[in-house]
């Protein structure tokens, strides 16, 4: 999530885009300074060439010189500017260059709302603006209001935070850092919904922006993308937790295509629909559960009661053989689970400057032989690398820990594992 902090450094000549030259001395006009005359952008306004006045003109000086004082003196000068622009609207105010100007002044004075109105204005009198400069604008704009939105949320400031991000959306729609940090606010108070609503957002901003030529953005949006997607599986959890279980299968059934191999997300489908009692559904879901993490007990136990869960519905509906064959199939993953070498939880991972780190705990079932477990990390279209480590169980049910270190720095959507011997 980059932000465009050149913005305001190049805002007196990149951002007018105009031809600055000097009047001729620096004896003439107000307080002796100089003085420069700004060409208005060269765009026509419904066939007709953007006009400007004097009031106009001393706005887009103020704004051209800014970089020429002292970064003390420069907020001082952006406010001028500003009332500047705001009086050549108020003489002209069907003219779009004062809003143009006003906006970018705006920009100066961290007015981030302010812009935005100042900037909509002038696009609606002169659309062609748009494309010109003010569109370039916004999005600058909108980049330095998310800094300035997580500048107040980390001072405590969660409302005004929330009403920065809302403007950098408004300034640039487009702006996925802002729908991201909503989501993140929304989530820490417990308003899944909106939260889910946001990172959404993220991902299908990301997945429609056409390709940039920077490798440096190119990486951001997909470490972006990808802990977007993973903070959708923690919404799923917290769906779970406040006994929403059509949510989470609703977001879910989503996830599980864009996560293939993310074990969370296949476990906490196959809890919600257990939740739901649909164990014709949770059957495949829960098979695939105990794929990506065959040593978690918690998922076998959600495929055995899928079988359970039909074979009971069918006694009641006196479907005597159909009951028989799916409780013979209940029995045979119950037996699968029961005979693991051992039963592994809580796995986590933290990538680490070039490597990532998989933890977990080891709990016993009752063998103790070592057990070589293969782990495998997954991104958003291959893997990333892989890693072997021996697990030595404890006695049944008590627990132990376990870690590996496998080269990897890019984002990881998934970790799955295999034992491969013991």
């Amino acid at each position: 999530m980059k932000i465009d902090r050149g913005l305001l450094g190049t805002l007196a000549v990149a951002a007018l885009g105009a031809a600055c030259a000097s009047a001729g001395g620096a004896g003439a006009g107000a307080g002796g300074g100089p003085r420069v005359t700004v060409q208005p952008p060269s765009v026509n306004c419904g066939g007709v060439p953007l006009a400007t006045n004097a009031i106009a003109d001393s706005a887009a000086g103020t704004l051209a010189l800014i970089q020429t004082v002292a970064d003390s003196a420069q907020p001082m000068q952006y406010a001028l500017a500003r009332q500047q622009a705001g009086r050549a609207i108020a003489a002209a105010p069907d003219n779009a260059y004062g809003y143009y100007l006003a906006g970018q002044a705006a920009i100066g004075t961290a007015d981030y709302a302010d812009a935005d109105a100042q900037f909509r204005r002038a696009v609606e009198l002169c659309p062609e603006l748009g494309e010109y400069d003010v569109d370039r604008l916004r999005r600058g704009s909108a980049a330095l209001s998310v800094e300035r939105g997580s500048a107040l949320i980390q001072a405590a400031d969660t409302a005004g935070g929330i009403a920065a991000y809302q403007t950098a959306l408004s300034l640039d729609p487009t702006n996925y850092p802002a729908e991201f940090y909503l989501g993140l606010v929304n989530f820490q108070r417990q308003n899944t919904d909106e939260a889910v609503r946001h990172w959404r957002r993220v991902v299908q901003i990301i997945d429609e922006l056409p390709a940039d030529t920077s490798a440096e953005v190119m990486e951001g949006r997909t470490e972006t993308r990808g802990n977007t997607l993973n903070a959708l599986v923690l919404a799923s959890a917290q769906y779970l937790n406040r006994q929403q279980s059509a949510q989470a299968v609703e977001l879910l059934a989503e996830l599980t295509r864009l996560l293939p191999n993310n074990p969370e997300a296949w476990y906490n489908y196959a809890l919600a629909l257990n939740n739901l009692q649909r164990y014709n559904e949770l059957v495949p879901v829960a098979r695939r559960a105990t794929e990506v993490a065959p040593l978690s007990y918690g998922a076998w136990i959600l495929y055995y009661n899928a079988f359970a869960g039909q074979s009971q519905a069918a006694t009641q509906a006196g479907q005597t053989a159909q009951a028989g064959e799916l409780g013979r199939q209940a029995r045979q993953v119950s037996q699968r689970s029961e005979s693991l070498p051992v039963q592994l939880e809580g796995i986590t991972i933290d990538v680490e400057a070039e490597n990532t780190l998989v933890r977990g705990t080891a709990v016993g079932s009752g063998p103790t032989a070592p057990v070589q477990v293969e782990f495998t990390l997954h991104g958003a279209d291959a893997e990333l690398g892989r890693g072997t480590v021996t697990i030595t169980p404890p006695a049944r049910d008590q627990q132990s820990q376990f870690e590996l270190t496998i080269p990897n720095a890019a984002p990881v959507l998934g970790v799955t594992y295999r034992v491969v011997g013991g």
